[in-house]
């Protein structure tokens, strides 16, 4: 989602800041809760800062890219159950067949609605409210999931006792927490594309008269 070399929102929320989270928790997972001794060579990078630089957001990025994907095929099982089920958008029925009644082709009711209003949107409102919508919604997905790996995880690593069940319980309780924010985004990116594609065009309809 690079555009002109420049990060998107997407980038930034969903790859960078949840990479640099993941990036983290692995290194502490690895040095505290595993008790790896923490490599001499490490103390040597301050040398290398003008390279870190560059090099740290880089793999910050690739390892939310491999985050995000993974998240996106879990999620998809997770939300099939009763529990985790998402709430659809609030009179999205009526929404939609709004919408059905501005489409340029009867073909395009077939076809993907919501797919064909966001290829729209994007071609024309390049930086629209979906955008962050769609950021907000890939960042908390991610978290999610990442937070129930660390609650699990820690069941592994580190002893039963009072301080753990409490800070696992807080854990386990924002991954459902992070999943229905997911969710609650999502919903608003939905609306986001359904509205501006009418506001596009009832805009146009206007123009004509």
């Amino acid at each position: 989602m690079f555009e002109k070399g420049k990060l998107s929102f997407w980038d930034i929320g969903t790859y960078l800041t949840v990479g640099c989270f993941a990036s983290v928790v692995a290194a502490f997972y690895l040095f505290y809760g595993l008790s790896i001794s923490f490599p001499n060579w490490v103390k040597d990078l301050k040398d290398f800062s003008g390279s870190l630089v560059i090099v740290v957001p880089i793999a910050f990025l690739l390892v939310g890219m491999l985050i995000e994907p993974i998240a996106n095929w879990l999620v998809k099982y997770v939300e099939m159950l009763d529990f985790f089920k998402p709430r659809e958008i609030r009179h999205k029925e009526s929404l939609v067949n709004i919408v059905k009644k501005h489409l340029p082709y009867c073909e395009v009711e077939s076809a993907n609605l919501y797919r064909f209003c966001k290829a729209v949107v994007e071609l024309k409102f390049q930086n629209s409210s979906h955008d962050i919508f769609l950021a907000r919604f890939g960042f908390y997905r991610s978290m999610s999931v990442l937070l129930a790996l660390i609650f699990i995880v820690n069941f592994f690593v580190f002893k039963c006792n009072s301080l753990n069940i409490i800070f696992n319980a807080l854990t386990g309780f924002f991954a459902y927490i992070f999943l229905k924010r997911s969710q609650v985004f999502k919903n608003h990116m939905e609306e986001a594309v359904y509205y501006n594609y009418l506001a596009l065009v009832v805009s146009k309809d206007e123009d004509k008269q």
